[in-house]
């Protein structure tokens, strides 16, 4: 019975109209629209650090992005990281791979002493949309709670989809707060996770309590995230990997039932909801990985930018071409920085993009004040 609609999947991702433009690897130079390129000014007093990065879930001896990462983190401002999903390959923390998954995950646990914050990704659920379970995400939300050194959380819990918000305050009551408001939407976008779930949310309540976040923290400075882009000029919103690996990859979602793509029903559904909950009161940033490469993107209104950081992992960083919301987009390992503090008395919140092999940021942007 499973035949039809994996065909119709398979057809589907066979003829999608695929993204065109140019390929921006590594070995070249990234894309910033006109007008966006600017020096970092000066002036800038640091009160808070927030981190993103994604898909950092392949262990790598001496991985120089963690080492960055550990750089960035531990640099004297308080400072929080939050992992973007895939945090383990290719199946989450199963029994039958502990040791090998365990080592990847107290990696990035090692890889800085300041507070980190996991949520889950599609990897780690388990790989194969059949045989995801919420075993391996408890398994992965255990392992994280009892983290010798402490300092480190998973959000949502329990298989849920959220959300789950994080206020980081800096005891400064004038001031914003940051606020975290985090999600999964992977038992969305495969409805027969939804029972994991403990009350097993429906649609309305988990879209109704989003809504709700956004409004209560309206004067704040708001990151919603999860592993999933709404917006991506990468594979997973329709960027070819080459006629040849098309195929391959339209054969691997016949057989395993999704592709994790933007332009699949339930996902593009999943999108359609979170613009509706979102619009009333757009946060600062939306925060995602899944594709592994750096984006920024304009926000469309339901967010000052949207942001892919999903290139934790040297060895899995994929291609991205820029689109017509595309500020900045490079195939390159690497993570993303949220400064915030104050120039000159006034509130600025900035964005950094930060590649493996360069001490100074890529790209920089002040977010607020709004340029």
């Amino acid at each position: 019975m499973r035949i039809l609609p994996l065909l119709l999947l398979f057809l589907t991702s066979c003829t999608q109209p695929v993204l065109k433009g140019d390929n921006l690897p590594v070995d070249g130079s990234a894309w910033i629209a006109p007008g966006q390129l600017q020096s970092s000014p000066s002036g800038l007093v640091l009160r808070q650090r927030l981190i993103l990065i994604g898909d950092a879930g392949l262990y790598l001896e001496d991985d120089p992005t963690l080492a960055a990462l550990g750089r960035w983190a531990d640099a004297g401002t308080p400072a929080t990281v939050l992992f973007l999903g895939d945090n383990i390959y290719d199946d989450g923390l199963i029994e039958a791979e502990r040791k090998e998954a365990e080592a990847i995950l107290s990696q990035q646990l090692r890889a800085t002493r300041t507070r980190k914050v996991f949520i889950p990704g599609n990897h780690d659920w388990g790989m194969d949309p059949a045989k995801q379970n919420l075993q391996a995400i408890l398994n992965q939300q255990g392992f994280i709670d009892d983290w010798p050194d402490g300092n480190a959380r998973w959000l949502p819990r329990d298989g849920c989809l959220g959300p789950a918000s994080l206020v980081l305050g800096d005891g400064e009551p004038s001031n914003p707060a940051l606020v975290l408001i985090l999600l999964d939407p992977t038992p969305f976008l495969t409805p027969r996770l939804r029972t994991a779930c403990e009350g097993s949310q429906s649609t309305e309540v988990h879209f109704a309590a989003l809504s709700a976040l956004l409004e209560q923290h309206r004067e704040d400075h708001v990151v919603v995230a999860s592993h999933y882009p709404m917006l991506t000029g990468g594979p997973h919103g329709g960027l070819s990997y080459g006629a040849a690996a098309d195929v391959v990859v339209g054969i691997f979602g016949w057989l395993y039932g999704s592709l994790g793509n933007t332009y699949e029903p339930a996902y593009a559904q999943w999108i359609e909801n979170m613009k509706r909950a979102m619009r009333e009161n757009p946060p600062l940033v939306y925060a995602a990985g899944h594709d592994h490469s750096l984006q920024v993107l304009e926000g469309e209104g339901i967010a000052r930018v949207q942001v892919v950081s999903g290139a934790g992992a040297p060895e899995r960083v994929s291609r991205v071409t820029h689109i017509r919301q595309t500020l900045f987009a490079h195939a390159a390992p690497g993570f993303m920085v949220l400064d915030i503090g104050s120039r000159n008395g006034a509130e600025v919140v900035r964005l950094r993009v930060v590649e493996n092999g360069f001490s100074a940021p890529v790209f920089e942007m002040d977010l607020v004040p709004v340029e």
